[in-house]
């Protein structure tokens, strides 16, 4: 993921832009986190903790990359699979790049889904990527175009909404 600038662009833009609010003093839980990119744009966004999960050794690595953005007061990262980890309180928001490649490789559906079922609060929410022009909750008319509905793409790329 990192080396793909566009998707990573993509997330940092609305994690750290228009989303910014779903994240302010909130615990977030990053299901398969890697290298803890995603986990580093929520703790810049303001979130209070977060919970970096990874079950292979990249753990290791997000760790060190975590420590040296100064991050590490924030982030935990935790080795193991989300089904076998232990976190000590439920969460506010479930982040996670579950795709893989061409929705085969990686596919970690199953695992967000179990991570939904187990640790998030009631109200709690799961971010999805979407296109569209704008950050917008249900009810809530779109910041950009000032409708309910709006279905113009953004030049920014992909941005995340409650679902």
């Amino acid at each position: 993921m990192l080396e793909d600038h566009t998707r990573t662009g993509a997330y940092s833009a609305a994690i750290l832009g228009s989303a910014r609010a779903c994240f302010e003093g909130k615990t977030v839980l990053d299901v398969g986190a890697g290298s803890g990119i995603l986990s580093i744009f929520a703790a810049r966004a303001g979130a209070k903790k977060v919970f970096a999960v990874e079950a292979t050794p990249m753990a290791v690595h997000a760790r060190t990359l975590i420590r040296h953005n100064k991050l590490d007061h924030i982030i935990e990262v935790m080795q193991g699979t989300v089904e076998s980890i232990k976190l000590p309180e439920k969460v506010d928001v479930i982040i996670s790049e579950w795709m893989g490649y061409l929705l085969l490789r990686e596919s970690m559906l199953d695992s967000v889904l179990a991570a939904r079922d187990a640790w998030l609060k009631p109200g709690g929410s799961r971010g999805r990527r979407t296109r569209g022009c704008c950050w917008r909750r249900r009810g809530r008319r779109c910041r950009t175009r000032g409708r309910r509905s709006c279905r113009t793409r953004c030049r920014g790329g992909e941005l995340w909404m409650k679902f």
